[in-house]
């Protein structure tokens, strides 16, 4: 395989298990990168012949098949569940050198079951691509959904070092600003504060009793943007809220307490704090957008 200047081979086989919004950005990312061959698996058969006439992909399947055997690197874009019932049923069509990463919002114990599937000389390497956008399925993904974009790795112990450089020399190539490595428990509780909280508050905003029809005429940037992430995919937030459902519920807790606090601000019409309060979180988010524009 030849290595170009970003550091990532393009002269391999690249397989892509789930061609949804993530999927179908990988394979378009990747494809503008100039992958020259790119398998994909998918259930929706219109799907596939969505990605092939776009272009992005050259052989699309509807399961796993011995197609699988060319791919130098697959990358799993399904839930963690639908992942591993996927490599038991399938790993006996991967290359026997194989690199395996994935997408999944959680990660737990799911490394170390994967790795238990995989015979010597396969490898996975746990990914987390913090990338997203309004909308599902195939027809919203994007390559530009990366640029930019934070990369989390959960590397194992067993994994090489070179195989955690591919999936980092990837990232990168995509044009995601920062790779940052942690470990299962440390990506799981970040991703209760930073994801899965703003997903519960978007969608709570929006079953509230104050919803009515006039609503719409009221809506100005402040809700379109607090409740953007309401448009949500149910049976796989579901999923994930219950795979992290300790974390989730302490972040809860905690938010409860810091409207409460300012429930308590507000009763009082304590002035002083209130606007330290509020201080206080632009001096947050001008720090936390200024950080994560840095590369």
């Amino acid at each position: 395989m030849e290595q170009e200047d970003s550091g990532f081979f393009t002269k391999q086989t690249i397989g892509i298990i789930g061609l949804g919004l993530i999927g179908g950005s990988y394979a378009k990312g990747l494809r503008q990168l100039g992958v020259q061959h790119i398998v994909a698996v998918d259930v929706d058969e219109h799907t596939l012949a969505q990605a092939k006439a776009d272009g992005v992909i050259d052989e699309g399947y509807t399961k796993g098949t011995k197609a699988l055997q060319q791919a130098d690197l697959l990358i799993f874009c399904m839930a963690a569940d639908a992942m591993m019932a996927f490599i038991q049923e399938n790993v006996i069509y991967f290359k026997k050198d194989v690199l395996l990463t994935d997408v999944a919002g959680i990660k737990g114990n799911t490394a170390t079951q994967i790795r238990d599937m995989l015979p010597d000389g396969m490898d996975f390497v746990p990914g987390h691509p913090m990338a997203g956008r309004e909308g599902r399925g195939y027809g919203m993904s994007q390559a530009e959904i990366f640029h930019h974009a934070n990369y989390i790795i959960v590397p194992m112990k067993t994994n090489t070092a070179a195989h955690i450089q591919r999936v980092r020399e990837m990232a990168t190539a995509l044009g995601c600003s920062h790779v940052v490595t942690v470990t299962p428990q440390e990506h799981d509780q970040f991703i209760a504060y930073t994801s899965s909280l703003p997903h519960v508050l978007a969608t709570a905003l929006v079953n509230s009793d104050s919803m009515n029809p006039l609503t719409k005429f009221f809506v100005a940037g402040s809700f379109r943007d607090g409740t953007r992430v309401a448009d949500i995919n149910a049976p796989l937030w579901t999923q994930l809220f219950l795979a992290n459902k300790e974390n989730l519920l302490y972040e809860i807790r905690r938010f409860s307490d810091s409207l409460r606090a300012f429930s308590i601000m507000l009763e009082q019409e304590d002035t002083k704090e209130i606007t330290q309060y509020l201080q206080q979180a632009a001096m947050r988010r001008k720090e936390l957008v200024h950080e994560t524009n840095l590369r």
